[in-house]
């Protein structure tokens, strides 16, 4: 049963006490989403003006970057605090654990918190099991676990919780507030640009990156084999950038290591690092053509602002079945051309001369609407005022008219 956060909403009192013993300030739609949360598991609850009695289990559906182990943290510390619970967090892979002890130690969460991996066959007993990448919950080990663990109440945490293979995720309730289009407009994730290629394959990927390394930077490419992976670092290491293969198999943290140091400057990897892979540094990935969840787990590792680096880069192909524009609006657009990159948003001059043209609207519809309707300027001029009044009510603001502009024109046709 969903539950929508509403966007205003006062932030809850156990929050504000919540949030004032950590050292970090949570976001406003942090504490929005934790607040629903502690109403949903701590008893009866009014969703959608239907009274419902508490829930044993709730996820939170939140873009990757929104800073889910801050808000499991905080509904942690609530339980541990005033519940007196026992919490067992748990994820599928051990970089996941290690960074939500990091979190809970250096930010001062202070939760007695045990971590395990979804496939323990002998975890601790607990009051609260939160589950981290909870689109694994569905998973036999998962089920084992829930019952061996015991726990009265569940949180999952996810960005994207559906499967391919279609298993259904039990929670009672869901909790979504911000997506990751409104985290970019609202400056939280980075903007970005994006890049369309003829197509995706080790050598058409490799070819792209080694025209343009300073374009890319630290780079993520994402393919469909360990073969095809192998492949391109192998066109790269000969051209003489340091790159690595991530697998299951691999020393992961010895590599990303190496990688957040500058000492490899391209990672590849087929699904190891779609999740709980977080480094700020990281300028571009390479997405695979794929679906909505996976494009969304790939592209979204690159979102997490970083101070010096002003954008990011998402690069993907024709063929892919989700562009990762229809999730997010990025900063310009690209199309690969013969003799390089053609844009297909918004350029420098075109932006000036759309914020001279809407600057003069502004004020020709301000004239207008002093003078009651009553001339105020030429015909033309009052016929278009009159027009674009009948299509959006302004507000007199250029501000608000260019940002009204770019948002109408966050998907341009190709020119």
């Amino acid at each position: 049963m969903p539950a929508s956060v509403p966007r205003h909403a006062p932030t809850p009192g156990p929050v504000d006490s919540l949030a004032a013993a950590v050292r970090i300030e949570p976001r406003d739609y942090q504490k929005r989403v934790v607040g629903r949360v502690i109403e949903m598991l701590s008893g009866p609850h009014v969703d959608r003006k239907v009274e419902l009695p508490a829930a044993r289990s709730v996820m939170v559906e939140s873009p990757t970057g929104s800073g889910k182990t801050v808000m499991g943290l905080l509904v942690a510390r609530w339980a541990q605090e005033t519940l007196g619970m026992r919490v067992v967090w748990t994820a599928m892979r051990r970089n996941l654990l290690t960074q939500v002890e990091r979190e809970n130690r250096d930010r001062g969460f202070g939760v007695d918190l045990v971590t395990v991996s979804m496939f323990d066959r002998n975890p601790p007993r607990g009051d609260l099991l939160i589950v981290d990448e909870a689109q694994h919950d569905a998973t036999r080990s998962m089920a084992s676990l829930h019952a061996a663990v015991g726990s009265s109440r569940v949180l999952g945490l996810s960005a994207t919780p559906w499967r391919a293979d279609r298993l259904g995720l039990c929670f009672e309730r869901v909790v979504r507030d911000a997506g990751i289009r409104q985290l970019v407009l609202d400056g939280y994730l980075s903007p970005f640009a994006h890049y369309t290629i003829n197509a995706f394959s080790p050598e058409s990927v490799a070819a792209t990156y080694l025209r343009e390394p300073a374009r890319w930077g630290r780079s993520l490419m994402f393919f469909r084999t360990i073969a095809e992976c192998r492949a391109c670092a192998g066109l790269l290491d000969a051209a003489g950038v340091p790159c690595e293969v991530v697998t299951g198999a691999s020393d992961r943290e010895a590599q990303i290591a190496r990688f957040e140091a500058g000492a490899c400057r391209v990672m590849l990897s087929v699904a190891v690092l779609t999740e709980g892979f977080d480094c700020p540094g990281l300028e571009t990935v390479f997405c695979r053509p794929a679906g909505k969840g996976p494009t969304v787990q790939m592209a979204g590792r690159v979102l997490r602002r970083m101070e010096g680096i002003p954008h990011k880069s998402i690069v993907q192909c024709k063929a892919t079945r989700h562009p990762f524009t229809a999730t997010a609006p990025p900063a310009v657009q690209y199309v690969e051309a013969v003799d390089g990159w053609r844009s297909i948003g918004l350029n420098d001059r075109v932006e000036r001369t759309t914020a001279t043209m809407l600057e003069l609207l502004v004020r020709l519809s301000k004239s207008e609407r002093d003078s009651g309707g009553q001339g105020g300027g030429p015909a033309a001029a009052s016929r278009v005022v009159r027009g674009l009044r009948r299509v959006r009510a302004w507000n007199y603001r250029v501000e608000e008219a260019r940002d009204r502009f770019r948002r109408r024109g966050e998907s341009p046709r190709h020119g």
